[in-house]
């Protein structure tokens, strides 16, 4: 919740440097006040971070391997 006061002042919220750059990035992308710079859904899902997580996260352990339509 902070972080949404914090975000409408204009003030990014801290995003933890534990984090990759591409998550520090994206999340950063993501609490942009001017929705003029905020990248649109569709542009996110172009980012290295979600292409990253999508491509590993489509792995032998997914429940939709091997599945068939």
């Amino acid at each position: 919740m902070q972080a949404l006061f914090r975000i409408g002042k204009g003030e990014p919220p801290p995003v933890p440097n534990t984090l990759s750059n591409d998550a520090r990035d994206f999340i950063l992308k993501c609490l942009q006040v001017n929705p003029n710079n905020r990248p649109t859904a569709a542009e996110l899902l172009h980012h290295s971070f979600v292409r990253r997580s999508l491509s590993t996260s489509l792995g032998s352990a997914s429940p939709y391997h091997g599945r068939q339509n």
